[in-house]
């Protein structure tokens, strides 16, 4: 990531504006539809979606050890099918 120094406060906002982009730019689908992707590669699959609610740590960490669990027996598969 590369590191810039501005003169002035204006040279700053005008390098924040330009990261911006207007709900009227063509190319914001695109740039969504990237930023989209190359989160969603980061995101390792089974991963479960949403906000989740827990009565105690136990449980959490039980519901969290099940999809570990169901995460490892879907990548043994995938492993075994090549």
């Amino acid at each position: 990531m590369p590191v810039f120094k501005y003169r002035t406060l204006e040279q700053w906002q005008e390098s924040k504006r330009d990261l911006w982009a207007d709900c009227d730019d063509p190319r914001l689908p695109s740039r969504i539809r990237t930023h989209w992707a190359r989160w969603s590669a980061l995101v390792p699959p089974g991963l479960p979606r949403g906000v989740r609610k827990y009565r105690s740590t136990e449980e959490a960490e039980a519901d969290r050890a099940r999809w570990e669990q169901e995460r490892i027996a879907r990548i043994r598969a995938e492993r075994l099918q090549k």
